[in-house]
């Protein structure tokens, strides 16, 4: 059942964990002379200051392990180029906070690289509404950049909660490396199994685990940079074209909780006339908080909502339920989505009846 890697592979995807957490605990060291430390804030759940060096731990990871193994870095030099630029603007915001229209521009500018240099392009969406599958044509450059960018943005917007966006973004990469194991893509599952043991790695020291109180380090705007352009890539490695393993739209569900969160959040901002990049606690994860939940309960609760999509979104393209079906049916859970953010004290009430909030503390925004 797992002899789709060798075991040699095997023993490098396991080494990676290990890796991870290793490198995260050594940059631990210099973070504060770096000036890599997230201070607590108005908006923070945190009230610690927290290295912000997961990020740069889990590429340093991949890098060090796929050139260990003589695996040319994600089968692409472009790739890589996007991925130490997009770095180094994160280092850069980690350390100083750059306006959002920096990091906007620097992640365009990765996407560019990305596509510039490679055939991972975004061609075709899937027959979304019936009609036969929707080519893009010219458009599949901008809907490419688009999609990079998006992603990105949508790791770093539910990076709000210890042990959050790794474990939401966990869920995907593994979803991603089972369908490329079946898909005959050995390569590109070693890969995201690497991928999944860095993240791995990053949580052994993010999570409150073991009774522990507090992360003790956070992914900062690398991580969900890096996490989100990878996502991304191998998102359109195995749904962007017609020749690929899955439709687009089984990539969306499988992508679900971080692409709904964005969405939804943006648009509530721009309804109240905010910018889309306004920071406040209109997140979801802000919602369950303030409802009583404890940090692990939300984490526990995204994570289920992840693993449901996914398995929703594969399912439902195994037993062959149209891609249009599939298409109107996250439009409408978008929609009760953003209704209820748009409702926090209603979706708080129905929260609590479902399930039975564990924090001692509600409505503090501290669990």
């Amino acid at each position: 059942m797992l002899d789709f890697l060798a075991q040699g592979q095997w023993l490098v995807v396991m080494l990676a964990p290990v890796l991870a957490a290793g490198l995260t605990r050594a940059l631990m060291v210099p973070a504060e002379r770096w000036g890599l430390i997230d201070h607590p804030g108005h908006r923070k759940v945190h009230d610690h200051p927290t290295p912000l060096v997961g990020g740069l731990a889990m590429l340093l990871t991949l890098l060090t392990l796929q050139a260990a193994v003589g695996h040319v870095p994600f089968e692409s030099w472009s790739l890589l180029i996007a991925l130490l630029l997009i770095t180094a603007i994160g280092v850069a915001d980690d350390a100083r906070e750059l306006s959002h229209r920096a990091k906007f521009v620097a992640q365009a500018l990765g996407a560019v690289v990305i596509v510039s240099g490679t055939s991972v392009w975004v061609t075709n969406l899937g027959d979304l509404v019936g009609l036969g599958t929707i080519d893009l044509g010219k458009w599949s450059l901008l809907v490419t950049i688009v999609a990079f960018v998006g992603v990105m943005n949508a790791i770093n917007m539910i990076d709000g909660l210890d042990g959050l966006a790794g474990s939401v973004s966990l869920v995907p990469v593994m979803f991603l490396a089972g369908l490329a194991a079946t898909g005959d893509s050995t390569g590109m599952s070693f890969e995201l199994l690497l991928f999944a043991g860095a993240i791995l790695g990053f949580l052994s020291l993010n999570l409150r685990l073991g009774g522990r109180r507090k992360a003790l380090v956070f992914m900062g705007d690398t991580g969900g940079m890096v996490i989100g352009m990878l996502l991304a890539w191998y998102s359109i490695k195995l749904a962007g074209s017609s020749a690929s393993a899955i439709n687009p739209i089984t990539a969306v569900w499988i992508l679900a909780v971080p692409l709904l969160e964005m969405g939804s959040v943006m648009l509530l901002r721009l309804s109240q006339r905010k910018s889309p990049f306004h920071a406040d606690q209109q997140h979801m994860h802000h919602i369950l908080l303030k409802a009583g939940y404890s940090v692990n309960q939300v984490v526990a609760i995204k994570i289920g909502f992840s693993l449901m999509y996914g398995m929703i979104g594969i399912a439902a393209e195994r037993y062959g339920v149209p891609e249009a079906v599939m298409f109107f049916g996250f439009l409408g859970l978008w929609g009760a989505y953003m209704a209820a953010l748009a409702n926090p004290k209603g979706l708080q009430t129905i929260a609590r009846r479902l399930i039975r909030p564990l924090s001692v503390r509600s409505d503090s925004g501290l669990a």
